[in-house]
Order: structure tokens, then C-alpha cells, then sequence
């Protein structure tokens, strides 16, 4: 069952998969790349309790996972690696595509989840993820 890290234990999560069906078309496209990084993100997603589609749906969102980087920055070399970072200096020890990236860019993911639903305890798991 998908769960996410909270507060020191696991609990069960739900799946977002919101979005118009151009993110699924887009989604879709990448399948192929993201199969590159299926392992890693299985192993991320285990370790911080989380679904590993939300993961791929990020890097997917993000970078086309790795379509749209130049050795792993955007394009105004701002945001660095699959999953969109606030760049190399803030995140210096991962390269771009490995799983310790990957599992940065999770682990600020659970971080921003459990401060809204700190701030936000009687939302929904839909809102909180919003």
C-alpha cells in the first residue's frame, strides 16, 4: 500500500495523480526514460514511505526525466538533476541522475508534505498535497 513518511512512522498515503490528461499524455511519453531510474526510485520511495509514482511523477514534470536538462541543469541553469533542485551549489554532493539525487529531491518533498500538513492537520490528503 503507498504510504508516506509522518512524523516518524508510516501511514497510509493516497496516490495524487490530479492533473489534465495532457500531464498524462506527457506522463505517458516518458515512461521509456523514467524505466532508466526505475530501480532508484523504488528504493527512494521504500525508504521514505513513499509511492513511487508520485516520484516519477515529479521527475517526469520536472525534467521530462532528463529530456530537458543540460548535463542536468534547466535551460536558465537555475534548477539542477531530475527532480528540479534549487541548484548545485544548495545540493553539491549528487549527480544529477543518481539515486542519492533522487532521494535528496524526495526527501524535500516529504519535508514541504509534513509542514503543510502541520500547518494544515484537518485538510484532506488531496489538499495537503496540492
Amino acid at each position: 500500500k503507498p504510504r508516506f513518511w509522518v512524523g516518524g512512522c508510516c501511514k497510509p498515503a493516497f496516490c495524487y495523480a490530479a492533473g489534465p490528461a495532457v500531464t498524462r499524455r506527457i506522463a505517458e511519453a516518458d515512461v521509456v526514460r523514467l524505466r532508466k531510474y526505475e530501480i532508484p526510485i523504488k528504493r527512494v520511495a521504500r525508504n521514505l514511505c513513499l509511492d513511487p509514482a508520485l516520484i516519477a511523477g515529479i521527475i517526469s514534470q520536472e525534467s521530462r526525466a532528463g529530456l530537458l536538462l543540460n548535463n542536468g541543469w534547466d535551460q536558465g541553469q537555475q534548477k539542477y538533476g531530475l527532480m528540479q533542485l534549487g541548484g548545485q551549489r544548495q545540493y553539491p554532493y549528487a549527480v544529477w541522475d543518481s539515486e542519492e539525487h533522487i532521494n535528496q529531491g524526495s526527501t524535500v518533498l516529504v519535508l514541504a508534505i509534513n509542514e503543510v500538513r502541520a500547518r494544515h492537520p484537518t485538510w484532506s490528503w488531496d489538499r495537503q498535497l496540492r
